[in-house]
């Protein structure tokens, strides 16, 4: 298993709306083909996805590095809320997500740091490149 120190996490800039009565299931899906078919990755970048309705989907296996923030997959985990369109760094995370998205990412954070106690940072793809994404700071909502 690769060592993992850091949770990065994203958001897939969709509108609110976006595949909102479809499953987790059928979310990763589309996500994995815009990162297949119009990208040419090997897979979905993300590791995991946080749906609207709180249910969390698996994408690439934990086991693989991700294709998530450009120059940080090596040693992350990528987690992307579905939402965010129109996001900026500084809005807060009740601007463009649900409480039931916080909750599903505070619970996943929490397994994955219990699954790999080496984990010491939780990031947002903001703290890396000049994007708003995720749409808040992820230091700020996670440590508030």
């Amino acid at each position: 298993m690769r060592e993992i120190t850091e949770i990065i996490v994203h958001c897939t800039a969709t509108n609110s709306k976006w595949m909102a009565d479809n499953p987790v299931e059928d979310v990763v899906k589309e996500i994995t083909r815009w990162h297949v078919e119009e990208r040419g990755w090997s897979d979905c970048g993300y590791h995991a996805v946080c749906h609207r309705n709180g249910e969390v989907g698996y994408a690439r296996p934990i086991n693989r590095t991700g294709a998530h923030c450009r120059g940080r997959n090596k040693g992350t985990i990528g987690v992307s809320l579905v939402g965010g369109r129109g996001s900026t760094a500084d809005d807060a995370f009740s601007d463009n997500f649900t409480s039931e998205q916080a909750d599903a990412l505070r619970n996943l954070i929490q397994q994955y740091k219990k699954q790999f106690p080496s984990i010491v940072k939780v990031t947002g793809h903001n703290d890396y490149a000049s994007k708003a994404c995720p749409g808040f700071s992820v230091e700020d909502w996670y440590n508030g």
